[in-house]
C-alpha cells in the first residue's frame, strides 16, 4: 500500500491540509457547501467521560445592554469606561446560592470534574455515557464526518432535567454538530523550494497603508486567536513563516492559553496565528485552545471558549475567530447566549471579530443562509476581497441579512445599510429578510495568501479566515496608538467605525465598489453586489491604518 512513509512529501502535504476546519452546528445532518455530512456511527462504550457545559441564567440583562452600548459608542461620555470581570459579575453573575445549589445537583447526579468560571455563569460537569443517558433521558451515538468523530444525543434532542431548568439555560455537548469545511488550498505548486509570491504581509500592509516600520511596542497591549475543532498551531511553522515574511519578528512566540498540541498543527490555526501576528507586528499574541479539547463530545467551540474567557480576570484586547455556522442549523437559546457572551467581553474592553464565511450568500431551500456569528449585532464581521492591488469584493465573502437579529439590534449601521437597499442590482427580495442585521461590517484580503504549513512555505489559501486575523492585526496596531496616548482601548468597534464611515471627505476604508458575492445553486444567479459606502459582501470596505489611526486617536 501507499503508506505516508513512502508517499510524497508534497502528496502528504496536500492530504494533511485537507482537514482544516471552519465550524459552529449543524441541527439538520446534512451536506455543508457539498462537503462533509455528519452519518451516524455506532455507539460509544457505556464508560467512555462525556464533558458538559451548563449555561447558568444572568441576572439583569437590561442592566447589561444599557452598560454595552454607552461604553461602545464614541459619542457617549462613558465612552471607554470597562469593567473588570469582578464588577461584570456583580452586576449579572447568578447568585451564589444559585450556582452553589445547582453544583450541589450535579454532584448528586454523580458528576465528576465539576468546576465552576469566575463569573458564576458556566458550569463544566462529566459523566459516563451510561450516567449521561439516565441524566438526560437520550442514548448518545458516535457521529462522522470525513476524520473528525464525535459523540451526540443519537436523535439530536434531550430533556432538561426538571430540577434545574429554571436556572440553566442551555447544555453543550448535547445536540449541535459542528460545521465542517474545508479551507481552500491551492495544491497547484511545482516549486515548494522558492515560496510563491502573493498577498503575503508585506504586500497587505502596504494594501492597507501601515507605514513601512510601524510596530506596535506598548507592554499592556495584546491581541489572540481561537482555536477550535482540534486545530493547534505550529511553533516551527511560525519562525519559518517570519523568517520567510517577516524577518523582523524573528524569535517573536505566541502564548498558548488552554490545551496544547504541537504536533499536531491545522492550516487554519497557522493561518490566523502567523497573519494576526505578521500584520499586528509586535503586539503580544496568544492562541486561546479549548482546555476541554480530550472529551469526545466536547466539540461545541463557542460554549466552551465562553466559558474559558469567563474564567479569565484579565483577557486579550481583541480576538478574532474564523468559525462559524448557518444561522439555520442553530437554536436561539444558543445564539442569544453567545450574544450575551460577546456583550459581556465588549464591556470588559476587547473587541471581536469574526470571519463572515465562505458560501457568498449561501442558499438552502430557496433562501439565502446567513452565517452565525457574523449575524450577531455585538461583534463585528469581516468579508473578504480579492485582486491584489485593485482590490474587488470575492465571489466567496459571506454577507447579506440575518433572519434572526433584526436591524434594530444594530443602531450603528441603520443609515448605512439603508443607503445600500435603496440602490440598484439588488438579489430578489424573496431569498432575504429586509429588516435583518446586515452583513459583514469591514473586509480584507481573502485570497491567494501564503502560508507556512508542515515545513513548507508559499503555500496560497483562500477564505475569510485570511480577512479576520488580517484586520485584526490591524486594530492591534491601532489599539497600541491609543495606549501609547493614554487612551483606552477600542473596545466593541462597531459604533466607532460606522460613525467614521461617515466622513466621506476622509473616509477611512478602501471602499471596495467592484465584484459581488457568489449565491448558492437555487437562489437565483445573483449574490450581493459590492458598492458604494457599505455593502453586503465588503461591509464599509478594507482599513487604511494611515487615516483610522489618525482619526481613532482624535475620539476620546
Amino acid at each position: 500500500g501507499n503508506t505516508p512513509d513512502n508517499q510524497s512529501t508534497m502528496e502528504r502535504f496536500v492530504v494533511l491540509l485537507s482537514c482544516a476546519v471552519i465550524v459552529g452546528c449543524v441541527q439538520p445532518i446534512r451536506t455543508n457547501s457539498g462537503l462533509y455530512s455528519w452519518v451516524q456511527a455506532g455507539v460509544p462504550a457505556k464508560a467512555e467521560q462525556l464533558g458538559f457545559h451548563f449555561a447558568v441564567k444572568n441576572r439583569n440583562l437590561g442592566a447589561l445592554d444599557d452598560l454595552f452600548w454607552t461604553v461602545s459608542n464614541p459619542d457617549s461620555p462613558n465612552y471607554g469606561n470597562y469593567h473588570t470581570l469582578e464588577q461584570l459579575t456583580a452586576l449579572v453573575g447568578p447568585e451564589p446560592r444559585v450556582v452553589n445549589n445547582l453544583v450541589r445537583w450535579l454532584n448528586l447526579q454523580g458528576a465528576t470534574k465539576v468546576s465552576v468560571t469566575k463569573s458564576r455563569d458556566w458550569v463544566y460537569a462529566e459523566w459516563t455515557v451510561e450516567q449521561a443517558t439516565t441524566l438526560f433521558k437520550t442514548d448518545f451515538c458516535w457521529f462522522e464526518a470525513g476524520k473528525h468523530r464525535l459523540v451526540r444525543a443519537c436523535d439530536r434532542k434531550f430533556t432538561m432535567p426538571v430540577d434545574i431548568e429554571h436556572v440553566v439555560e442551555y447544555v453543550s455537548g448535547l445536540s449541535n454538530l459542528p460545521k465542517i469545511r474545508t479551507i481552500q488550498v491551492n495544491t497547484n505548486i511545482t516549486n515548494t523550494t522558492k515560496p510563491m509570491l502573493g498577498n503575503d504581509p508585506k504586500v497587505l500592509r502596504r494594501l492597507y497603508s501601515i507605514p513601512e516600520g510601524t510596530q506596535a511596542n506598548n507592554t499592556g497591549n495584546s491581541q489572540a486567536v481561537t482555536g477550535f475543532l482540534n486545530q493547534w498551531f505550529s511553533k516551527t511553522d511560525l519562525q519559518k513563516f517570519f523568517e520567510t515574511y517577516s524577518r523582523d519578528l524573528k524569535g517573536h512566540k505566541c502564548a498558548v492559553h488552554g490545551t496544547d498540541y504541537p504536533l499536531l498543527p491545522g492550516v487554519e490555526a497557522n493561518l490566523d496565528v502567523q497573519y494576526v501576528m505578521a500584520i499586528g507586528d509586535g503586539v503580544s499574541t496568544a492562541f486561546w485552545s479549548d482546555d476541554k479539547k480530550n472529551k469526545v463530545n466536547n466539540q461545541e467551540p463557542w460554549a466552551s471558549f465562553l466559558a474559558m474567557v469567563a474564567n479569565a480576570t484579565s483577557i486579550p484586547l481583541l480576538f478574532s475567530a474564523s468559525y462559524g455556522d448557518d444561522e439555520t442549523s442553530l437554536t436561539k437559546v444558543y445564539m442569544d447566549r453567545v450574544n450575551t457572551e460577546l456583550k459581556k467581553i465588549a464591556v470588559r474592553g476587547t473587541s471581536v471579530m469574526a470571519a463572515s464565511g465562505d458560501d457568498g450568500s449561501g442558499c438552502a431551500s430557496g433562501k439565502f443562509v446567513p452565517n452565525y456569528p457574523a449575524t450577531s449585532p455585538y461583534l463585528t464581521a469581516v468579508g473578504g476581497t480579492t485582486g491584489g492591488r485593485h482590490e474587488q469584493a470575492a465571489g466567496l465573502s459571506s454577507g447579506g441579512f440575518s433572519d434572526v437579529y433584526g436591524r434594530d439590534l444594530a443602531p450603528y449601521q441603520k443609515a448605512a445599510v439603508a443607503k445600500y437597499l435603496s440602490g440598484s442590482n439588488l438579489p430578489n427580495k424573496k431569498y432575504w429578510n429586509a429588516t435583518g442585521r446586515g452583513f459583514p461590517d469591514v473586509a480584507a484580503t481573502a485570497e491567494n495568501v501564503p502560508i507556512c504549513d508542515h515545513g513548507f512555505c508559499g503555500l496560497p489559501v483562500s477564505g475569510t479566515s485570511c480577512a479576520s486575523p488580517t484586520f485584526a492585526g490591524v486594530v492591534g496596531l491601532l489599539n497600541d496608538a491609543r495606549l501609547n496616548h493614554k487612551k483606552k482601548p477600542l473596545g466593541f468597534l462597531n459604533p466607532m467605525l460606522y460613525k467614521l464611515a461617515e466622513n466621506q471627505a476622509d473616509y477611512p476604508f478602501n471602499d471596495i465598489t467592484e465584484g459581488a458575492g457568489g449565491t448558492g445553486f437555487g437562489c437565483g444567479r445573483r449574490g450581493w453586489p459590492a458598492a458604494k459606502g457599505w455593502d453586503a459582501v465588503t461591509g464599509l470596505g478594507s482599513p487604511n491604518y494611515s487615516k483610522l489611526v489618525k482619526q481613532v486617536l482624535a475620539l476620546p
